[in-house]
């Protein structure tokens, strides 16, 4: 008995031991930065190749019992795909790259819109088995810029990127673009993905627009008021911000959105009915006259807002800012078998009508 003791005790002693060896031998990236090698600085008849940027935190972040003296916080390396700089880093190291703790990846423009590249770069990250599908994606006009603005972040680049998506209160549920939902892009192609593209303020990366990517191509750069205007109608918010005026801001709560879709004269009509309660946030209403005209005011400025939005992304990208195309089947079977397979179609002849409304709260 004492000996089949004696030998679980040194088995879990050198299992432990084990687990030791590895840790101090791996190095866990927080956020990774995916850029595509510039046009000047490849040769001729050569694909560019990828130039991924590395943020590695201090290790006792991550173990008590991991070294930090020779492991960089930074590096840059490049090669023709993930596996070649990977074992790049291997050889210059003597570690291996652990993905379990990354936070983050910031994916050049350049990448973003090369297809070819870019399908390469997925299929290389679906076949690691550390690499998860759920880490926060970004955008960047270089991701190796991004992360090196690591004086003001208070440590880690991948660290402070997640926390700035933890701190966003106006989402129903959790809508960030991960790695893995470009994934079912490219799989699937019939989703609408909005990707947070960050550009350096402060010295600190910060949202000023996002990246529409649809049927897994890069259809350009929205404002952050026109994504968040997608998301409302999508049903993904809480609450909404209408500026009537420099001095007239009103916050919309309590959204409730509903899509139906229609044929008229061989055009898909999607009506997005939008209900919601509305409170002043500046320049508040005295009387209930002044309620009822402040909300037609409202309504109609919500309206026109969203009408020319819809517009703009139906005829500059082919985008039908409620997304209805991936829902289609449950919203008119008609319509889903005339455009089956067709979502390119269906988006460019879809028009949206909006039903706006909107009660005040605050009123004397």
């Amino acid at each position: 008995m004492w000996k089949l003791i004696g030998a679980v005790l040194s088995g879990m002693m050198f299992l432990c031991g084990c687990e030791s060896v590895q840790l101090e031998e791996r190095s866990f990236p927080l956020a990774a930065g995916i850029d595509l090698q510039q046009e000047e600085e490849s040769l001729e008849g050569e694909e560019r190749k990828l130039v991924v940027s590395f943020d590695f935190p201090d290790l006792a972040q991550i173990s008590e019992k991991g070294k930090t003296t020779d492991t960089p916080m930074g590096m840059s390396l490049e090669g023709v795909d993930m596996y070649h700089v990977e074992k790049s880093y291997e050889n210059n190291t003597n570690r291996l790259l652990d993905y379990n703790h990354l936070k983050a990846v910031v994916l050049g423009e350049d990448l973003i819109k090369n297809q070819k590249s870019l399908r390469r770069f997925l299929l290389a990250w679906e076949q690691q088995e550390s690499s998860a599908r759920n880490v926060n994606l970004f955008l960047g006009s270089s991701a190796a810029e991004i992360l090196s603005l690591t004086e003001e972040t208070e440590g880690s680049m991948g660290k402070y990127l997640e926390e700035m998506l933890e701190s966003q209160k106006d989402f129903r549920q959790n809508k960030t673009a991960t790695l893995g939902s470009l994934m079912n892009q490219w799989h699937n192609q019939d989703e609408l993905l909005l990707i947070p593209m960050l550009t350096e303020q402060g010295n600190r990366p910060t949202v000023t627009a996002y990246g529409a990517v649809l049927n897994f191509q890069y259809r350009g750069t929205l404002s952050v008021k026109e994504a968040m205007e997608i998301f409302l109608c999508q049903n993904l918010l809480k609450k909404f911000t209408c500026e009537l005026s420099e001095y007239q801001v009103a916050e919309i709560s309590e959204l409730q959105v509903l899509a139906r879709v229609e044929e008229n004269e061989d055009v898909p009509v999607i009506t997005i009915s939008i209900n919601g309660k509305g409170r002043m946030i500046t320049g508040e209403p005295s009387s209930s006259v002044q309620q009822y005209r402040l909300e037609e005011k409202i309504e109609k400025r919500f309206t026109a807002d969203l009408q020319e939005t819809a517009k703009k992304l139906r005829t500059e990208y082919a985008i039908d800012m409620a997304n209805t195309y991936s829902s289609l089947g449950g919203l008119n079977r008609k319509l889903y078998r005339k455009y089956l397979g067709q979502p390119e179609v269906y988006n460019q002849k879809a028009q949206q009508v909006f039903e706006v409304d909107i009660n005040l709260l605050n009123w004397k």
